[in-house]
Formats: structure tokens, C-alpha cells, sequence
């Protein structure tokens, strides 16, 4: 009784439209943002000076790495501000403008994920023993999963099949039968089961579901610790953008509706029954469900940052690429996020991944500006500098340039690009050796990396084939060096901050690149590409 009279209520005060609170702009223009960014990046010269310095890096990346730009999510309001801050920088500085029509910028779009259609309800049907009917729309307590099929999904009786787990050792579904059903199932894994943890992604769930035929499947939060916001927005990639089965979250208001005020207990105890990792069985509930499911795929705008800097008045034939990418993971809406509970939904700064190497990048751009002002510039070949966007997405901005290039250049673009040094998570050297990934995707890289003088210790890695921008560069015939600091505890969450970066320690990585820089472009002849033999 206490199941229906709740039931009754939500549905009569609820579910009236998506909360702006799990919504994204997408695909928007921000003008006042970028006004305002745009004089940050005026201001930051002002404010800097010419040498390679401690104190401008820590400025640079606070500034990318602020509350104010918001996590940097491609095509989202703080991505805007940090690459108008950049390309105001690069305007400032003289830097020829080397993206689209002029500019400094090169946009590309991307799969932003889903978006919900107005054909979306959802029909609970209570078969005892009332039988009340309630349809509600998306919003407060449900949302459609992006890898959700669309259309309209037949009224199917309800299984609760605990975590929706099947492994050798633990079985959700055990004496359950779920065929042609809508399973009901808690997020994420129980508790102290570590071998259990990677079964606990939504996708996985749904893939294994749909492998044992259920009709859909419907996910609770709960009161896992583990777990972040209830409702996960179509517009956040969790692990597919392809169609699986019919997929949604609910809050748990509802799920308690739904679940809780059985004979098995309350929602609490059911969800600590599960948790402790026991062996529990689920049940049949007392419901049938029918939905009609409407999901468009989403597009979106992301933008590259490229300036080049001529060491004479015309443009040498070969160039120098150094670059990273600007983007990181913004609120963690679209995924990537490696935090847990409430953490998800926060600014993700990204003050290592990768402020810090777009701040070597602005250090080294004004460093070889201002020799080429006072006429001190001896260098063979041109540099140009790079800010990628989409790197967290899969490498978007850095595939579409080097597509681009292709189509300009006939399917070559070495060697008018010689070659291209990459600077991704350089803030967190502290005690450790600078790692250099890639001198395997050239003869010249050894001696090269050997030949520049640094206090730092050097691990070479010869693999070019990473998880980077460097490499489409690399796949497109470009010689590549990575340069890395290691991964720590905050990658991906919210406390990858600017307190947490050593600030002496980027200093010294950007006064190798610059070393590395110099020697690679003042090469008499360009470094060769070799295809990479693991």
C-alpha cells in the first residue's frame, strides 16, 4: 500500500521537464564569455615576461585551469574562453594566424552523444491489486542512457536481478527468469568484491542483459557511495554510443516506489543485502513497464588553436610542430571521469591533463617571439605551435588537422611538417624522470634525446603508438616525441588542481623542450619517420 500511495504521488507532481542542472549547452556560441577571455589573453602578456619562467607557467595554467573555464569540455563554455584566452595570446604575441579563414582557430564537429525527441514516456502498470496505470515524462526521476535502442518498447513484466551481475563466482539472475523482461538492477558493484568492479559499468550490465534476452533494463543509484548522480543525461557518453536495449536511470524516490515495501524490506535493507556482496537472490516484482523511447544523435563544435611562427618573412618549406591538447573533461557529464559519488558532477580542472602543456606551449611561443623581435632568431625552419581540442573525446581536434593537411597535400604532409614534439600531463614531475615516448618513429631520436643537456633524468620510450594527440600525426608518416610526467591518483577527477602541480618541475620541461625544440629545428636535414615494430 505504501508502494502505491507513493507512486501515486510522484507521478502526479513530477517528471514535467529535464533538469537544468544534468543539461549541457551544446553546440552554442558564447560572446561574452570569449569577449571576457580574450582579454585575459591580452592580459597575460602584460603580465609576463620574455624568458622561461616559473612564475608566468603558474600563471598560464592557473588561468586554464580556473574555476572560471569551467573544466575546458569541448564545445562547452570553458573550451570557448580557454581557446579565445590562447588565440588572444597568439594574436598578441604576432603570430601568424594558421587555422581556418585567417584565424587562429580550425573547427571541427563530433558526436556529442544523445539528445531526447518529444516521443519519450514511460508506463508502470501496478498488475496487484489495484492495477493504476501511471505514465510520466522524462526529467526528475527518469532519463533515457545514450546506448538506449529508440522506439517504442511493449509492456514487459519486472525482474529485480540485484547488481545485474553474471560471473562464475556470483549470479545476479540465478533462478530468475528474464527473458523478454525489464530488469531491474542497482548500479555498480558490491561492496569489498574487487574482482566484481569491472562488470559494474552501465554498458557492461546492458550488453549482458540483452545477451540473456531482457526487454530493457532500468538502473538505481541507491545508497552506493560509489556511485554519482541518479539520473545519467543521454547527452553523457557511458562507454557506447551505439543502440544495445532499451536503457534508463531512475532516482530513487522511484526506485524505492518500485522496489521497496516488500516482503524482502525496505529499499535500504535490500540495497545493504546486495551490497554486502552475499549471496542473494532477486525476484519477480509486481509491475509491467512500457516505454516509448525517442533518442536523436547530437552534434557539436569543438576548435583547435594553431599559430605559426615564421623565422623569416616567408614560410620555410619544413615546420616544427609543437603542441597538446586545450580540452579536458569539464563536469565529467560526457564521461571520462575517474571520481566517485558527488565528485562526478564537479569541475574537473585539469590542471596537469593538460594546462600544464598548453602553458609550456604559451612560454615557448613569447621565448621564440621575442628573440625573433630583437632579431636573435636562428632557427631553419618555422615553428608551429598547436593547442588540440576533443584529445579527451578520442583525439578529435588532432585527427582532423592532420586530415585536413592531408587533403591539402596530397596525402603527405612530411615533411612541411618535420616533426611534432607533444606535451601532455608535464606538471607532476617532482622527483621522477622526465619520460620521452616515442623515439622509436625516428633514427635521429636517440642520439637527439642523448644530445640535450638537462639536470633532469630522461626515460626514453621508443613506442610512438599512445593515447595522444601525437598519434594521427605519427599514422600520418610525422617523426613524434611525447613528452610525459606519469600518472597520479587525480588524473580525471576533480583534484587535478593547480596547488597539486610542481611548478619547478614544469620550468625544467619547458626549458628541455625549448632545448629539444631548438636542436630538432635547426637540424640540417629533418628527422626520418620510421614504422614502429613493437
Amino acid at each position: 500500500m505504501t508502494r502505491l500511495i507513493s507512486l501515486k504521488h510522484l507521478t502526479a507532481h513530477c517528471f514535467t521537464a529535464i533538469l537544468l542542472s544534468i543539461c549541457q549547452s551544446t553546440g552554442a556560441d558564447f560572446p561574452e564569455a570569449e569577449a571576457k577571455a580574450k582579454e585575459h589573453g591580452k592580459s597575460a602578456i602584460e603580465s609576463s615576461s620574455a624568458t622561461i619562467n616559473q612564475n608566468d607557467l603558474k600563471n598560464f595554467l592557473e588561468k586554464l585551469a580556473s574555476e572560471e573555464y569551467e573544466g575546458r569540455g569541448t564545445g562547452d563554455k570553458g573550451e570557448r574562453m580557454a581557446t579565445a584566452y590562447l588565440a588572444s595570446f597568439f594574436e598578441e604575441l604576432g603570430l601568424e594566424p594558421a587555422g581556418n579563414d585567417g584565424t587562429y582557430f580550425q573547427e571541427f564537429g563530433f558526436n556529442a552523444g544523445k539528445e531526447m525527441n518529444s516521443e519519450n514516456h514511460l508506463t508502470i502498470q501496478i498488475q496487484e491489486p489495484l492495477g493504476l496505470v501511471r505514465t510520466m515524462k522524462p526529467g526528475q526521476h527518469y532519463l533515457p542512457v545514450n546506448f538506449s535502442v529508440s522506439g517504442e518498447i511493449k509492456s514487459a513484466r519486472t525482474v529485480f536481478a540485484g547488481f545485474g551481475i553474471q560471473d562464475k563466482e556470483y549470479n545476479s539472475f540465478e533462478n530468475l527468469n528474464v527473458k523478454d523482461a525489464w530488469i531491474l538492477v542497482f548500479r555498480g558493484s558490491p561492496k569489498d568484491r574487487k574482482e566484481l568492479q569491472k562488470f559494474g559499468p552501465l554498458v557492461n550490465k546492458a550488453q549482458q542483459a540483452k545477451k540473456l534476452g531482457a526487454r530493457g533494463i532500468i538502473y538505481m543509484k541507491g545508497p552506493n557511495p560509489g556511485v554519482g548522480k541518479m539520473l545519467v543525461p543521454p547527452s553523457q557518453n557511458v562507454g557506447s554510443n551505439n543502440e544495445i536495449l532499451p536503457s534508463i536511470t531512475i532516482s530513487d524516490e522511484l526506485a524505492g516506489s518500485l522496489l521497496g515495501g516488500t516482503e524482502n524490506g525496505s529499499f535500504q535493507d535490500i540495497f545493504e543485502s546486495f551490497y554486502s556482496g552475499k549471496k542473494v537472490e532477486g525476484f519477480p516484482l509486481p509491475y509491467s513497464i512500457s516505454a516509448q523511447i525517442g533518442l536523436d544523435k547530437k552534434e557539436d563544435k569543438g576548435r583547435n588553436v594553431i599559430a605559426r611562427l615564421k623565422v623569416k618573412e616567408n614560410r620555410s618549406e619544413e615546420a616544427i610542430m609543437v603542441g597538446g591538447h586545450i580540452d579536458h573533461i569539464g563536469l565529467g557529464t560526457r564521461g571520462g571521469t575517474r571520481a566517485k559519488g558527488k565528485d562526478t558532477s564537479l569541475i574537473h580542472f585539469g590542471a596537469d591533463d593538460n594546462a600544464s602543456g598548453i602553458a609550456a606551449v604559451m612560454e615557448l611561443a613569447q621565448f621564440y617571439t621575442d628573440l625573433k623581435k630583437q632579431g636573435k632568431l636562428d632557427l631553419k625552419r618555422d615553428i608551429i605551435f598547436a593547442a588540440w581540442s576533443g584529445e579527451e573525446m578520442g583525439l578529435f581536434g588532432s585527427k582532423h588537422f592532420v586530415k585536413k593537411q592531408k587533403e591539402l597535400k596530397g596525402d603527405k604532409i612530411y615533411p612541411s611538417i618535420s616533426a611534432y614534439l607533444n606535451l601532455d600531463m608535464i606538471g607532476r614531475l617532482e622527483e621522477k624522470p622526465l619520460i620521452v615516448h616515442g623515439t622509436g618513429s625516428s633514427q635521429s631520436w636517440d642520439a637527439l634525446v642523448d644530445s640535450v643537456e638537462t639536470e633532469m633524468k630522461i626515460e626514453k620510450s621508443a613506442n610512438p603508438n599512445l593515447p595522444t594527440d601525437s598519434t594521427p600525426l605519427y599514422n600520418a608518416g610525422v617523426p613524434i616525441l611525447a613528452l610525459f610526467t606519469g600518472l597520479h591518483d587525480d588524473y580525471h577527477t576533480p583534484a587535478d588542481t593547480p596547488d597539486k602541480i610542481d611548478y619547478a618541475g614544469l620550468l625544467k620541461v619547458t626549458n628541455y623542450l625549448q632545448s629539444l625544440t631548438t636542436t630538432t629545428a635547426n637540424r640540417e636535414m629533418p628527422p626520418d619517420y620510421v614504422k614502429f615494430k613493437k
